[in-house]
């Protein structure tokens, strides 16, 4: 799926399937990179309504029907791609994707979705996603960038299969305003959808899906809202709840990176977290890694994360723990985590937490 889950549970991943035809080359293998089945299970009851079979949905993935009724199963990309491509064309409906993205709420995110949900802000929660790449399991990079008046929630760098390019970034973005919308509690509309490929036939279901119609041919997929939303309290929010849940949220990403092929993100989170001022310096991460800048990057995209992604989780584990557990000033806190000033410090933990490092030691 383009945005999704992963299952709050201990997995075990499927035999992998065959590589991918059509992935762009230079691409990392969409065989090795595991998923839930939370997406395919959606497809498969969105079809049943159709009077489609799930064995003709899962037909040619290796994904057998009976291990729909087993959750706790991992498939991967490949598979996935594949049982996208099938329904699309079983179902003869090109704006399936939009259709999927719509029905996946929070409570398909696991304990992602409800970290999301009991967050203090919606600009904690759409940064609490765009923090754990591994547990969201896109097929893009999200990011949120302020323009103004105007707030974005951009879908770039989209990996493996280009035929299913709108597909996935339909099914992306229409399940990341189906979760905003849950975590305020009302039924808003964004000021603007941008796609960057052709108007499909179905546009005119944009304003269904977002209320909103689509702006297509852009530079962009992405999409853009009042900036002053980002900072409403959520209805739901509940600040025991959600460190509690934040903390679970490192711990699965972690298990996830030392469990399934990412060792290279667990290894890059213990140098961070063993000295945060060394290695806050791409160069000296590199230089330990005993490889280039660029190779680091591009292994990192690979895997749905990023070096400056992975020095923010770093840093707020050993926040926390430094809050928590030492008597230490908030200035020699932000000092021992390579802040340059106590400033900056406070105004990434808030965009971590919705809180003050203060309010730790109340």
């Amino acid at each position: 799926m383009a945005c999704r889950p992963w299952l709050n549970t201990t997995m075990h991943p499927e035999r992998p399937a065959s590589p991918d035809p059509v992935a762009p080359p230079g691409h990392d293998n969409p065989s090795s990179r595991p998923v839930s089945l939370h997406a395919i299970v959606t497809t498969v009851n969105v079809l049943a309504e159709q009077g489609i079979a799930a064995a003709e949905v899962l037909a040619g993935s290796g994904i057998p029907p009976e291990r729909l009724l087993e959750p706790a199963r991992l498939i991967n990309h490949h598979q996935e791609l594949t049982v996208f491509d099938t329904a699309r064309r079983l179902s003869q409906d090109d704006a399936l994707g939009l259709r999927l993205g719509h029905a996946m709420h929070t409570s398909n995110y696991g304990i992602l979705g409800y970290t999301m949900l009991v967050s203090p802000t919606l600009r904690v929660a759409l940064e609490t996603a765009i923090r754990f790449p591994l547990l969201l399991a896109s097929y893009f990079t999200l990011r949120l960038e302020e323009r103004g008046k105007d707030a974005c929630l951009l879908a770039e760098g989209y990996r493996y299969r280009e035929d299913l390019l709108s597909f996935n970034a339909e099914m992306c973005l229409s399940s990341m305003w189906t979760i905003a919308r849950d975590c305020m509690g009302v039924r808003w509309s964004p000021k603007a959808v941008h796609m960057c490929f052709a108007p499909p036939a179905h546009a005119g279901l944009y304003p269904a899906i977002f209320g909103q119609a689509g702006s297509f041919g852009m530079a962009e997929n992405a999409l853009l809202f009042p900036a002053k939303w980002l900072d409403r309290p959520q209805p739901l929010a509940d600040a025991v709840s959600f460190h509690m849940a934040l903390e679970q949220c490192q711990r699965q990403q972690q298990q996830w990176a030392s469990s399934h092929g990412s060792a290279l993100v667990a290894r890059v989170l213990r140098l961070m977290q063993s000295d945060p001022v060394r290695f806050a310096r791409l160069d000296e991460l590199t230089a330990t890694l005993h490889m280039s800048e660029r190779t680091l990057r591009r292994k990192l995209s690979a895997l749905g994360t990023s070096f400056q992604a992975l020095l923010d989780q770093a840093r707020h584990q050993q926040a926390l723990h430094l809050l928590q557990e030492s008597s230490l000033s908030i200035g020699m806190i932000a000092e021992r985590l390579g802040f340059a000033e106590s400033a900056s410090f406070r105004h990434a933990f808030a965009r971590w937490t919705g809180k003050r490092p203060s309010d730790l030691r109340r």
